[in-house]
């Protein structure tokens, strides 16, 4: 969750595809979160097809910031982690989350694209404990894998918990169509800085995943604003442009985005 982050693009020179712990996090935790982070890296590229925005190494720090950031440097993209310890699932979550920002160009944001990062971090989990269920990277994370499954559905169940009864109907009873009405007519608070923000933009995410995602469709499209993440590299809050909308309309209407009239 990348809210009011700054970030800084300058044209680099370093080729990318590497993503590390730094040493910010306690030598005691960081060799298993290495491997835990190698994973969902591994899940985020299969989901994406390997289709990165921009080719640059990935640093992930441990930080004591309010909310997870991802930072675009000269040389690296720089991911800010908030969970600390053993918590392997909400680090996952966390990871999952930044990691959709940097599928989707981490040089813009709005409320569509942090739903669709929500989105991807609960199909990380969901991916990843399915992964170390049926082929292990590593024996510990083969003992955790039940437990990625479970945090996703409590983060999703503190939000419903949080929201109207008809929405709670509407998500148990697989009403997706009333959901996106619904998500219609509260557009305005899926944007950042409204109250209610997170749980519109959570709500949003339940309905685009309500059915298959070809993830890969939404490959640089934070990027594609007027003006274009390429041609203004500074960190803004800008809307996706319309053509770039209507190309993959038919998952984002799920959430009440570019529907046809």
């Amino acid at each position: 969750m990348r809210w009011l982050a700054v970030a800084v693009w300058l044209a680099g020179v370093a080729h990318g595809g590497a993503l590390y712990l730094d040493d910010s996090w306690p030598d005691a935790t960081r060799p298993t979160l290495q491997e835990l982070a190698n994973d969902v890296w591994d899940v985020v590229a299969e989901m994406f097809h390997s289709s990165l925005p921009l080719d640059l190494p990935i640093r992930v720090h441990q930080s004591d910031a309010a909310v997870p950031v991802t930072i675009v440097f000269e040389n690296e993209i720089n991911v800010q982690i908030t969970a600390h310890g053993t918590f392997y699932g909400q680090f996952a979550f966390q990871l999952g989350h930044e990691l959709g920002h940097v599928m989707l160009d981490p040089r813009r944001t709005n409320g569509v694209v942090e739903a669709i990062c929500i989105a991807v971090s609960y199909e990380v989990l969901d991916r990843l404990g399915q992964k170390e269920k049926d082929s292990p990277s590593y024996p510990w994370l083969a003992d955790y894998a039940k437990n990625f499954k479970p945090y996703r559905k409590n983060d999703q169940k503190i939000v419903l918990a949080k929201s109207p009864q008809e929405v709670r109907d509407m998500v148990k009873g697989k009403k997706w169509p009333k959901l996106a009405d619904w998500l219609r007519a509260h557009r305005t608070e899926l944007e950042a800085g409204h109250a209610d923000d997170r749980n519109v933009q959570t709500l949003a995410a339940i309905a685009l995943r309500s059915g298959p995602v070809d993830w890969g469709q939404f490959a640089g499209i934070a990027g594609c604003t007027t003006p274009s993440a390429q041609d203004d590299p500074a960190f803004k809050v800008l809307p996706i442009g319309a053509d770039c909308i209507a190309r993959a309309s038919g998952l984002l209407c799920r959430m009440s985005v570019g529907c046809a009239p």
